[in-house]
């Protein structure tokens, strides 16, 4: 499977999810207008979009000799439905789609609640394909472990790795090692465990033994722990609106204080540029071209990619032991995004 095949599989793959997803949310209508627009919200904007978890899911599934995906494609949207539960909730914690009030907040989160209850309704469909019941026990199992690890991110996105949390950023300006060590943690548990269920419940669907199966969870832990701290670079590097109005969401990050790896970069070897960027985001206009083009002036991004580059060896290597197929070339395929991606991109232009 090359570049453009994996693109076209990709695709094939969300086109088959979302409708299934859109399908249980208009069924699951709460017939209160201003919440069942909010439920619905992001599910919208991710149509016609790349869904990686259910790609994942489904290339994970076929890699181990799985043959009916179409059976699983509950579990698939499921995938989806939780990546976009905790997209709901990150809205709420972080000021994130235009969410600002205390009302509006309160509903995301009770959105998240039940996009949540939502992904495990479409799990549970499984029996009418007549999925054993253990099977489908442990792939959610699945569900549940990555739930509870993205909220134990979210933990310390707010409370522990914060420019704001002064007794531990004075311990992290002062020991990058130990920086980089809860860094670390934060993006395996927010994305790496959910890549690494999501890899692992596909083995487990196609009946994997234990070898494939460790080798595709460990694979899933890598890869996307390495692409939450490439995304995070996104907070830095919009696309066309880094010439005009800011979208909204961009340098949401910074505004917050979150200590995430550009941010740290910033403030422990660039203190004067870090000052200077906060004082243009603190205009009543500011200039979003010279925030971005501070930003790369300077190796930040080389900082991120060099620890994509190990991910990326590390990823490869984890699953030697699976036979070589189209779909294991899939895999390969979506790993390369931590070579070469949007954000490494926009930051040369």
């Amino acid at each position: 499977m090359d570049r453009k095949e994996y693109i076209n599989y990709l695709t094939e793959t969300s086109d088959m999810v979302m409708p299934i997803i859109l399908d249980v949310m208009s069924e699951s209508s709460l017939n209160i207008p201003d919440l069942d627009d909010l439920l619905s919200f992001l599910s919208r904007m991710r149509m016609n979009r790349p869904l990686l978890k259910p790609t994942l899911f489904r290339l994970s599934y076929e890699a181990c000799g799985g043959k009916d995906f179409e059976k699983f494609l509950p579990f698939a949207a499921a995938c989806e439905l939780l990546n976009i539960s905790s997209y709901q909730a990150n809205a709420s914690f972080d000021n994130k789609l235009g969410v600002l009030s205390k009302k509006e907040k309160d509903n995301q989160v009770i959105a998240a609640m039940i996009s949540r209850e939502l992904a495990s309704q479409l799990a549970s469909r499984l029996k009418r394909n007549d999925i054993d019941s253990g099977v489908i026990n442990e792939l959610c199992i699945c569900l549940t472990i990555s739930n509870l690890y993205i909220y134990k991110a979210q933990h310390y996105d707010l409370n522990v790795l914060s420019v704001s949390n002064q007794p531990m950023f004075e311990k992290y300006i002062s020991d990058r090692d130990l920086f980089l060590q809860d860094y670390h943690t934060r993006c395996y548990y927010g994305s790496g465990i959910f890549s690494g269920q999501v890899a692992l419940a596909g083995a487990i669907a196609a009946g994997a033994d234990e070898k494939y199966k460790n080798s595709l969870r460990e694979f899933g832990e890598i890869y996307g722990t390495a692409l939450h701290k490439i995304n995070d670079l996104g907070d830095f590097l919009p696309g066309d609106e880094r010439n005009g109005k800011q979208y909204q969401d961009y340098f949401c990050d910074f505004k917050n204080e979150r200590l995430t790896l550009p941010v740290y970069e910033l403030y422990t070897r660039y203190q004067e540029v870090y000052s200077k960027m906060k004082c243009l985001l603190n205009e009543e206009e500011p200039n979003y071209a010279d925030v971005h083009g501070l930003f790369v002036s300077l190796d930040v991004v080389d900082t991120v990619k060099k620890i994509a580059k190990g991910a990326y060896v590390a990823a490869k290597k984890s699953i030697e032991n699976i036979p070589l197929s189209e779909h294991k070339r899939g895999l390969l395929s979506m790993l390369s995004v931590l070579k070469s991606n949007k954000y490494y991109h926009r930051a040369s232009m």
